[in-house]
C-alpha cells in the first residue's frame, strides 16, 4: 500500500511538472516565414508569409506587420519577436519589405504605394476581406499613406500603432540642422525617410491627411514608450532635445497624435524595446480580437482638425557640430547652480578624440566604454560613436569642447539638468512662400544678451545647404526676451533656423541654449518637394 502511495504521489508529481512545462513547448520558436519575391532585383515589395500555426483560428484576424524606419521585416523575426509570440497565439501572419529594406530610407509617400500593393495581395493571400496591421515606428505613417492615399482603407480593419512619429521627431529636424548636418551626410542617414519625419514636413503631411474620409473605415491604435535602453544610452541621450516624455526616437504628444486615434497604451520602456513581445504582445493582442469580432462596414465619423499654432517648447540642451580636420574647438557658457552635465559627442570614427575642458582648466575625457547597442538606438545616429562626458554641479563660465580627428565630423548634444531652461515659441510650422514667421524665446527672469548673440543660419533640408540669415532675421530683444521675425524663403521645402541664445541670471553669468525651428513652405497648392 505504501509503495502505491508513493508511486501514485511520483506520478502526480510528474504530472504537474508537465502542465508546468507546457508552455515553454507552446512559446516555440515559429518556422521561418515563406518569401514572396515579387521584386528579384531587390527586397523593395517582396513580401513574406508566416508559417500556419498548428492552432490556428481563422476566427483571429490575419496580421500584416510593418517595420519602421531603416529597417527590414527581421523586426518582426527575431529573438523576442512579435511573429513568435502571433504564431503561438494561433495568428496567421504576413510583412512587407519597404524601400528601407534595400538600403535608402523611403518617405511615406514612395512606400505607402507599395504597402497599398502589399495589404491587397496578403488578403487575397488569406482570402479574407480585411486584414489587422501592426506597425512600428514609421511604419505606422506608411500604413496610413497606404489606407488614405492609395485605396488601402477597404482592406484593413483595425491597424495598432507602436510609438509611431504622428508628428514627426525632433531627431529628424537636427539631422538637417546646422550643427548635425556634417555627421548626417557622413552616416548616410539624411534620405527621404529622414527628410520625410522633420516635424514641419508631418505638419503638412497632417494637413493633407486628418481630415480624408478614408481614417473612417479603421480603427487605430497608438501606444507610446517614456523610457530608455539605460543610463549614458542614446536613447537616454536623446531625452535632451525631445520635447515632454519620450522613447528616445519619439514624443508621446507625437506618438499619439492622431485626432481620431485611440490610445492602446504608454509604457516606461525605450522605441526599440516597444516592438518587443515581452513588453507589449499582451498589450496588442487584446485589441486584435475586440476590433476583429465584428468588421466594419460603415465607415467612422472623421472629426475636423484644424491647424493649430505650434505650442511652446522648452530648451535645456547645447548643440554644437561641424567637420573635424585635425582640431575642432567649440565653446559655451555654464551658470552656476547646474546639478550635471550630461555630454554626448557623436563622430563617424571612434579614432576621434573628444575633450572638454572647464574654465578653470581642468579636462574631462570622453569615455566610449558605455556605448549603446546600435540595435536599440534611433535609428537616425545608429551608426555613430558616442563620446559621453558626466561633470557633476559643473563650474560656471566658458567650456570648451575640443574634437580632434581626420576626416570626420561632430555633434555634441549637453543637456543640463537643474539650470535655466529656455522657452521657445513659433507662430506655426507651415507657411507659404512670402509669409512672414515670427520666433519667441524667453529665458525665464534671466536677462538676454545681445552682444551674444550668435549668428543664425537657415539650413535648407533638402539640400543640406546653408546660409546665414542674420541680416534677414530682425532680433528685438525686451529683457528676458528674444523676438525674432523674418520672411520665410520662396522655394518650397523644409528648413532649420539654427542659433544659440546667451542668457545673463541675477549673478552675471552668462549661460548658452541652443534653438533649432523646423519650419516648411508650400507652393500655391500647399505642396512641399517630395
Amino acid at each position: 500500500m505504501k509503495t502505491q502511495k508513493a508511486l501514485s504521489r511520483m506520478l502526480a508529481a510528474v504530472t504537474l511538472t508537465t502542465v508546468l512545462v507546457c508552455p515553454t513547448v507552446a512559446s516555440a520558436a515559429a518556422p521561418a516565414p515563406m518569401l514572396h519575391d515579387d521584386n528579384p532585383n531587390g527586397h523593395f515589395g517582396d513580401w513574406y508569409t508566416g508559417a500556419i500555426p498548428p492552432n490556428v483560428s481563422n476566427d483571429k484576424p490575419v496580421i500584416l506587420f510593418v517595420q519602421g524606419l531603416h529597417s527590414t521585416y527581421k523586426t518582426w523575426y527575431t529573438e523576442d519577436g512579435f511573429y513568435d509570440a502571433a504564431y503561438n497565439a494561433g495568428y496567421r501572419t504576413a510583412f512587407v519589405q519597404l524601400k528601407d529594406a534595400d538600403g535608402t530610407g523611403g518617405n511615406m509617400w514612395t512606400n505607402g504605394a507599395k504597402l497599398a500593393e502589399v495589404i491587397k495581395k496578403v488578403a487575397n493571400y488569406y482570402g479574407v476581406s480585411k486584414i489587422n496591421v501592426i506597425a512600428h515606428s514609421k511604419g505606422g505613417i506608411d500604413t496610413q499613406t497606404a489606407l488614405v492615399h492609395y485605396g488601402a482603407h477597404p482592406y484593413v480593419n483595425v491597424v495598432h500603432q507602436l510609438s509611431t512619429p504622428n508628428k514627426g521627431s525632433e531627431l529628424a529636424d537636427l539631422a538637417y540642422s546646422n550643427w548635425a548636418g556634417w555627421l548626417a551626410d557622413i552616416l548616410g542617414k539624411k534620405d527621404d525617410a529622414v527628410y520625410s519625419l522633420q516635424t514641419s514636413y508631418m505638419a503638412n503631411f497632417r494637413s493633407q491627411t486628418d481630415n480624408r474620409s478614408e481614417n473612417g473605415y479603421t480603427t487605430t491604435y497608438m501606444s507610446a514608450g517614456t523610457g530608455d535602453d539605460g543610463l549614458f544610452s542614446a536613447t537616454w541621450f536623446a531625452h535632451a532635445v525631445l520635447p515632454g516624455e519620450d522613447d528616445g526616437a519619439v514624443s508621446v504628444d507625437s506618438a499619439l497624435g492622431l485626432p481620431y486615434g485611440i490610445k492602446s497604451f504608454t509604457k516606461n520602456i525605450s522605441h526599440g524595446q516597444i516592438a518587443k513581445a515581452s513588453h507589449t504582445w499582451n498589450l496588442v493582442e487584446p485589441k486584435l480580437k475586440k476590433a476583429s469580432a465584428a468588421l466594419r462596414e460603415q465607415p467612422n465619423k472623421v472629426s475636423k482638425t484644424k491647424t493649430k499654432a505650434s505650442a511652446a517648447e522648452e530648451s535645456s540642451f547645447i548643440l554644437r557640430g561641424g567637420e573635424v580636420e585635425d582640431k575642432v574647438s567649440e565653446t559655451f557658457f555654464l551658470e552656476s547652480g547646474i546639478d550635471k552635465l550630461n555630454l554626448d559627442t557623436m563622430t563617424a570614427s571612434k579614432d576621434t578624440k573628444v575633450t572638454l575642458i572647464s574654465p578653470s582648466g581642468q579636462e574631462y575625457e570622453a569615455d566610449l566604454s558605455k556605448k549603446n547597442n546600435a540595435e536599440d538606438e534611433p535609428p537616425i545616429f545608429s551608426d555613430a560613436v558616442h563620446h559621453f562626458i558626466e561633470v557633476d554641479e559643473p563650474e560656471a563660465g566658458e567650456w570648451t569642447l575640443e574634437v580632434e580627428g581626420e576626416d570626420d565630423a561632430f555633434f555634441m548634444v549637453a543637456s543640463i539638468e537643474g539650470g535655466e531652461r529656455a522657452k521657445v515659441k513659433a507662430s506655426k510650422k507651415v507657411f507659404q512662400q512670402g509669409d512672414k514667421a515670427k520666433i519667441s524665446v524667453e529665458l525665464g527672469n534671466n536677462e538676454i544678451d545681445p552682444s551674444l548673440l550668435q549668428k543664425a543660419n537657415v539650413t535648407r533640408s533638402l539640400n543640406g545647404k546653408k546660409a546665414s540669415v542674420l541680416d534677414q532675421v530682425k532680433f528685438a530683444i525686451k529683457g528676458e526676451e528674444l523676438t525674432g521675425n523674418f520672411t520665410v524663403p520662396t522655394k518650397p521645402g523644409v528648413y532649420n533656423l539654427s542659433f544659440d541664445v546667451t542668457g545673463i541670471n541675477e549673478d552675471g553669468e552668462p549661460f548658452t541654449r541652443s534653438i533649432n525651428y523646423n519650419f516648411a513652405v508650400t507652393d500655391d497648392d500647399g505642396e512641399l518637394e517630395k
